[in-house]
């Protein structure tokens, strides 16, 4: 009785230590398949990243009030320019406010040097719950299956170290 009792204890422990794990503001899961994405484009097209497959993509979660973001949309695009056969989407979400109108964030992608080519905007708050974050910028690469690869949060010499190693290591 006692050793039930025990492993009952230790599944217990276990199944809350991987709830902390999961929800720890670091983006989803590694080696999970991505949450969906529903949004809009700027020319105002359906974006659903459900049906987006068959290609390597780097999902950038952005906000146009964001310092970082601005500094790293450009490094960004850069990376676009060397890693051809891999899809840059930069996805314009407030994660604790209301979406910004389509027309802000269209000038405010204008104003930057470059930018990734694909912008998505979304109107959800629920999108930083959905795919554990809590900051922005936050960077992921997806397999062409949607499976998450890498997650990334900030912007700094070292975080675009490390996404264009994984970029090189993929091809």
């Amino acid at each position: 009785m006692l050793i039930k009792y025990l492993i009952i204890s230790l599944l217990i422990l276990i199944s809350a230590s991987t709830v902390c794990a999961v929800n720890n503001g670091n983006g989803p899961v590694v080696g999970k398949p991505s949450p969906n994405l529903l949004g809009r484009t700027l020319d105002d097209k359906p974006y659903n990243l459900n049906s987006d497959l068959g290609r390597t993509k780097v999902i950038n979660f952005f906000w146009i009030s964001c310092k970082p973001c601005r500094e790293e949309l450009p490094e960004l695009a850069r990376l676009e320019k060397k890693f051809k056969k891999v899809k840059f989407i930069a996805v314009h979400t407030a994660l604790y406010k209301d979406a910004e109108e389509p027309g802000n964030v269209a000038k405010f992608i204008k104003s930057l040097p470059a930018a990734p080519t694909n912008i998505v905007l979304t109107t959800s708050k629920e999108l930083g719950d959905n795919f554990n974050i809590n900051a922005q910028p936050h960077t992921m690469i997806l397999d062409e299956n949607n499976v998450v690869l890498l997650n990334i949060s900030g912007n700094n010499k070292a975080n675009m170290q490390q996404l264009a190693s994984e970029l090189n290591r993929l091809k």
